[in-house]
């Protein structure tokens, strides 16, 4: 759980890093596909040099070997009347070798002739393979019709200008996709932790603003004004708070006043005890407003036995009158941080609750010290283990029936604790009862 009291939920969707590295793939992909179909346009649109590419393909398969490997023997898919076999310029006549050099009699020349035959088309050829470090002519002749037979060309020139370039320019691409996405997603990273980073408690505490790019300025702008409206808007609330707390405190003590007035009666008794849950609330509505208006660590030196002794003066008479006894102790050096207000605040209200909480006539122990620290601790029946990790937090209580109160003194005395830099903590002590103690920060000493 946050400070705000929500789960932290993973991410909803995916990533923007990893949306731009899919649509980036899909280009990729996208611009394969067009490249391929170019090559397969342009090599359709020239037969010739299809039938030249293809004879130079299957000589290729010759290259190893002095006899014709059986693959070459096959000649391409599609391919009728496949005929493929070694010719000598001194033995074999023009009819296989119509092309030979001018200036050098009985020397071949690699050749490729198309014609136009019943039912499609007749592709022969000459080329040259060297075997042995020998060079020997290769006559290749077969008929077809489509494209089929080009296939292993049109496959081969894909393989060739297609993917070979492609994967090394995608793999280049996807570096530079990694590099480049992560520098201009590095603000939002920084604002995502400056976020989560945010104190309620410090309402002046703002995102950085990156000066690019402008998408993310634009958006932290916007998050640093929203959170100067809901700083504003949380600071009328306290006002209101404070303010509306503040103007009913004179009418209750006027109510208060006009109840003594009256005879004794069981309805006056009642109204009196109706009134005085009233102020007491009223109390903490105010103690609530100035724990949540303080802002930053206080850097006041105060002596929290002095407070001590001034909070149990001032409610030993309702501490005596329900029959109970309050006692204070100080032990050593009890000087100390803070806000001399506040912290009177923070001992009424563990007084009142050890005072609401624990039965018949066993007393409440008030210490001050050793150190920055106060404690308050009852004889009652001590916290239940399940309760523990609730008894701070405001507006509850247990058992709504058994009580009068609102559930907000103890969360009120955590919030004004850290609002001192402190903490409270609460454990059950040998003996019975419940213990409280809350630390602040200690006062520099004197030299």
């Amino acid at each position: 759980m946050d400070r705000a009291g929500n789960s932290k939920k993973g991410p909803a969707g995916p990533t923007l890093f990893r949306q731009i590295a899919i649509r980036l793939a899909a280009f990729t992909l996208l611009f394969a596909l067009l490249d391929v179909a170019i090559v397969v346009f342009t090599y359709s649109s020239q037969p010739e040099s299809l039938a030249q590419e293809l004879l130079t393909l299957e000589a290729s398969k010759a290259a190893n070997g002095t006899t014709l490997a059986p693959d070459l023997l096959a000649g391409p898919p599609g391919a009728e009347h496949w005929s493929a076999r070694y010719i000598e310029p001194e033995v074999d006549g023009p009819a296989t070798a119509p092309h030979r050099a001018s200036t050098t009699p009985g020397v071949l020349m690699d050749w490729t002739r198309r014609e136009r035959v019943a039912g499609g088309y007749r592709i022969s050829g000459v080329r040259s393979v060297i075997q042995e470090g020998q060079q020997r002519w290769l006559f290749m002749q077969f008929e077809g019709d489509g494209i089929r037979p080009y296939v292993p060309v049109i496959v081969n020139e894909i393989v060739q200008h297609v993917l070979l370039p492609l994967i090394p320019l995608s793999l280049l691409l996807l570096l530079f996709n990694i590099f480049a996405v992560r520098q201009v997603l590095r603000p939002l990273k920084r604002a995502e932790a400056e976020v989560d980073a945010l104190d309620p408690d410090n309402g002046l505490l703002r995102l950085s603003v990156a000066p690019e790019p402008r998408e993310v300025n634009t958006l932290v702008r916007a998050v640093n004004r929203a959170l100067t409206r809901l700083d504003e808007t949380m600071a009328i609330l306290r006002g209101f708070t404070a303010n509306a707390a503040h103007e009913l405190r004179t009418p209750l003590s006027i109510m208060q006043l006009s109840l003594d007035k009256l005879p004794p009666s069981q309805l006056r008794a009642e109204l009196q005890a109706d009134t005085q849950h009233m102020t007491r609330l009223v109390d903490q509505m105010l103690d609530l407003a100035q724990a949540d208006a303080m802002a930053g660590e206080p850097d006041t030196p105060v002596d929290l036995a002095d407070i001590g002794r001034d909070i149990v003066a001032a409610m030993a008479p309702k501490v005596f009158e329900a029959h109970r006894d309050l006692r204070f102790e100080c032990i050593g050096d009890t000087r100390a941080l803070g806000h001399g207000e506040a912290i009177y605040r923070i001992y009424r209200n563990l007084i009142d609750n050890a005072l609401s909480h624990a039965p018949g006539t066993t007393p409440i122990e008030v210490t001050a010290g050793p150190g920055p620290q106060i404690s308050v601790r009852d004889h009652g029946t001590g916290i239940a283990d399940e309760d523990m990790p609730h008894i701070f937090e405001r507006f509850w209580r247990k058992d709504r029936r058994k009580t009068d109160g609102a559930g907000l003194g103890l969360g009120i005395v955590q919030r004004l604790a850290q609002a001192h830099g402190g903490a409270i903590t609460v454990e059950n002590p040998p003996g019975g009862g419940a213990l409280f103690r809350v630390t602040f920060a200690a006062a520099p000493s004197d030299r």
